[in-house]
């Protein structure tokens, strides 16, 4: 490098602290471009984070409406039951058969959305884990109290059917009573289907009674855990326990 020794002190040191700039300046340049993409990665992840709380928080919530959906079945379909029994009271006619109070069970629901897995996914890690299975008995349960109730809708209406044919009196001021003049095999055949039905009944009734307690039990704790887990992206809800009304 003859060049250099032809050099002064002066033009080495502006060759040097060129160098010196341009190195620092690389190195600044390097530092600035790697702080900056450190922190898109953090606030990118911390994008990802929110939307993955906010859309747990969504789903959560939908759960939570698919749970109310069940236990409002369960509590319209216990509703019709316990109107008819009033209104058999209020005419009269309270010594008449359950089975004769209730004559159709309206409120009947078909179309139930069921729960999905990342709707409750969130309670396997949570400190209500045991809620996840409860939640899925609870949805086949009111399902299945619907599918109770067609049964006895329909075997109703088939009773109702054979005593109109040998109806000899009907009283319409005080409600539907069919007197029948059925005898022989077709009255024990009545009588059979009266008790199967007044099973069916008691049995539906009995259900009902723990949907409706049940479906605020769970919904409380429903509504606890998703709380807990999402704090304030989940509304802020309160439900009463039915035994302390």
């Amino acid at each position: 490098m003859e060049w250099w020794s032809l050099l002064s002190s002066d033009q080495k040191l502006t060759v040097w602290v060129a160098i010196g700039s341009a190195v620092l300046g690389g190195t600044v340049s390097m530092a600035t471009s790697w702080l900056l993409t450190m922190q898109a990665n953090r606030h990118a992840l911390k994008v990802r984070r929110v939307d993955r709380a906010e859309r747990g928080a969504f789903l959560a919530q939908q759960a939570l409406v698919k749970l109310l959906q069940l236990g409002n079945s369960a509590i319209s379909l216990k509703g019709t039951i316990d109107d008819q029994f009033d209104e058999a009271a209020e005419s009269g006619h309270e010594d008449l058969l359950p089975v004769q109070k209730v004559q159709k069970i309206e409120g009947l629901e078909t179309d139930f959305e069921n729960f999905l897995t990342e709707e409750l996914a969130f309670l396997l890690h949570s400190h209500d884990a045991d809620l996840l299975g409860e939640l899925l008995v609870f949805e086949k349960r009111v399902i299945s109290d619907n599918h109770a109730v067609a049964t006895y809708n329909r075997m109703r209406t088939e009773l109702t059917d054979r005593l109109e044919e040998g109806a000899v009196a009907v009283d319409h001021a005080k409600g539907t009573v069919l007197s029948s003049e059925l005898k022989g095999r077709e009255a024990i055949l009545v009588d059979v289907r009266v008790g199967a039905l007044q099973g069916l009944l008691g049995t539906i009734m009995e259900r009902l009674s723990r949907e409706v307690v049940d479906s605020r039990k769970l919904l409380g704790r429903l509504n606890a855990a998703a709380k807990q887990e999402y704090g304030d992206l989940f509304p802020s809800l309160k439900f009463e326990d039915p035994e302390k009304c």
